[in-house]
C-alpha cells in the first residue's frame, strides 16, 4: 500500500507543480477571489472529484465518495478575503497567497491521491475551500449549518491544513476584539488633570489596560494571553457635552482557562475604576462585528470572537493520524499553534468534532511571508494528508497488492 500511495503521487507531480503556479499568478486580493474559486474548482474536476459545489457564503466544497455510507472525514483548507475595512495594498500584505495557498494545494491532491489510488473509504472525503476575512468565521459557520449538516453525525474528524512543520497540531489559544464604550461626560476637574481635549480623556483608560496586559495567564502548551490596543475611535467635540463618545478596540489573545464574559467583565471593571466618580458616565463593553459581502453577493454579520480550542491527545483519531505519518517516514510528533487561528475554533470548540492540523512549513510564515515552500514541502504534505485520510476512514485492504486495486 505504501509503494502503491508513493507511485501514484509521484505521478501526479506534474499536474501538482502547474496547479501551484496558477494559484500564484492568481494572487487574490479580494477583486479577483472568484477567479481563483473558480480555477481550484477546475482543478477539483480535472481531478475526477465526484461532486464539486459551492454555495452562497463563497464555500468551495469537493467530494470523494466513499464506497460505504459510514464514516465521513472533513479537510479544510481557506482562502482569505480582505476585510471591508482594508484598503486593496493591505490585503495584498496581509492575505497573500503565501499564508494559505500550500493547504488550498495540499487538500485537493490529498483526495486526488486517494481517488487515484481507488482506496475504498468508509464514507464521503469531503474537501473545503472556505472563505474567511479574520481567523476564522462567517465562512466555516455558513458551510457547517447548511453545506454539511445533515452529515455531522457521520464526520470522524476535521483535518485542517495550516502550517505545522508536519506535525500534528491539537490546539490554539482564542481570540477577540472588543470595544469599551465610554459615553457621556466628564466634570472639569478630570480633564483639567489629564488634558482638555478627547485624547487626555482616553489614555488613562489605555495605561490601565496596558498595566494589566503584564498580568494575563499562560498556558504551558499554548503560551500567553495578551492585550494590543487595536484602535481608539471618538465622536462627539466638546469634552464635557454629554453627547461624547470614545471607543477603545482592544485586539484579545486569551488562553482556555479564560471566557469570554470574563474577559469582558474584567474590561468594563478597569473602566470603571478609572472613570470612578464620574456620575454623567456610562461604560460599557461588546464584541466588535462587522459587515461581510460575501463574493456572491450574500451579506452577513460576523463577530470577532474565536474560540480557543485543545484536542486530547489521547483521543483515537489524534493517535491514529499521529501513527499513520510516522509508521511511513515522518518524524511527526503532537504540538499546539502558538500564534494563528484556525477553523478549529469552530469545528472543535464549538461542534465538538475530532479536529487535528497537519502541513507543510512553519507558523512563522503566516506573519512574515518569508518562507516560499519548495514542491517537495507541498508534495509531501499531499501525501501526508492522504496517508491520515487512508488510516481513518479507509477500508482495510491488508492482503491486496497494487496488481489488485
Amino acid at each position: 500500500m505504501k509503494d502503491l500511495m508513493k507511485s501514484k503521487a509521484k505521478g501526479l507531480n506534474v499536474q501538482l507543480t502547474n496547479f501551484s503556479r496558477k494559484v500564484e499568478e492568481c494572487n487574490p486580493d479580494g477583486s479577483n477571489t472568484p477567479e481563483l474559486t473558480k480555477l481550484i474548482a477546475e482543478e477539483m474536476k480535472s481531478l475526477d472529484f465526484d461532486k464539486v459545489t459551492g454555495d452562497a457564503a463563497g464555500n468551495l466544497i469537493g467530494t470523494i465518495k466513499g464506497y460505504e455510507n459510514k464514516d465521513a472525514l472533513v479537510v479544510i483548507a481557506h482562502l482569505d478575503i480582505p476585510s471591508a475595512n482594508q484598503s486593496k495594498t493591505e490585503s495584498c500584505l496581509k492575505s497573500g497567497v503565501v499564508k494559505f495557498k500550500a493547504g488550498v494545494i495540499s487538500s485537493i491532491y490529498a483526495a486526488a491521491l486517494i481517488k487515484r489510488t481507488m482506496l475504498p473509504l468508509t464514507g464521503d472525503l469531503i474537501v473545503c475551500c472556505v472563505p474567511r476575512m479574520e481567523s476564522c468565521g462567517f465562512g466555516i459557520k455558513y458551510l457547517f449549518e447548511n453545506q454539511l449538516k445533515s452529515k455531522l453525525k457521520k464526520i470522524k474528524g476535521v483535518v485542517l491544513c495550516e502550517p505545522t512543520d508536519f506535525n500534528i497540531n491539537l490546539g490554539h489559544k482564542g481570540k477577540m476584539e472588543y470595544e469599551i464604550i465610554v459615553k457621556g461626560r466628564l466634570n472639569r476637574n478630570f480633564l483639567e488633570n489629564r488634558g482638555m481635549n478627547m485624547l487626555g480623556t482616553m489614555f488613562p483608560l489605555i495605561s490601565e489596560l496596558e498595566k494589566f496586559s503584564k498580568q494575563l495567564p499562560s498556558d504551558s502548551n499554548l503560551g500567553y494571553s495578551n492585550l494590543r490596543i487595536k484602535d481608539v475611535r471618538y465622536s462627539g467635540y466638546q469634552p464635557q457635552d454629554e453627547q461624547n463618545e470614545f471607543r477603545v478596540v482592544v485586539d484579545r489573545v486569551f488562553i482556555p482557562e479564560e471566557n469570554l464574559s470574563g474577559i469582558l467583565d474584567k474590561a468594563k471593571s478597569i473602566a470603571k475604576s478609572v472613570y470612578r466618580g464620574e456620575p454623567d458616565v456610562t461604560i460599557n463593553t461588546a464584541i466588535a462585528s462587522e459587515k461581510v459581502k460575501t463574493t456572491t453577493g450574500l451579506e452577513l454579520v460576523s463577530e470577532k470572537e474565536y474560540k480557543p480550542w485543545i484536542m486530547e491527545s489521547h483521543q483515537p483519531f489524534a493517535l491514529d493520524s499521529l501513527k499513520s505519518l510516522t509508521d511511513n517516514g515522518f518524524k511527526s510528533a503532537f504540538g499546539y499553534w502558538k500564534k494563528i487561528i484556525t477553523e478549529g475554533s469552530y469545528t472543535c470548540a464549538e461542534l465538538k468534532l475530532p479536529t487535528i492540523g497537519f502541513g507543510a512549513g512553519s507558523e512563522d510564515m503566516v506573519d512574515s511571508g518569508s518562507e516560499i515552500l519548495s514542491m517537495d514541502k507541498l508534495e509531501r504534505a499531499s501525501y501526508g494528508q492522504a496517508l491520515i485520510i487512508q488510516r481513518n476512514i479507509g477500508v482495510p485492504t491488508f492482503g491486496w497488492s497494487s496488481d489488485e486495486i
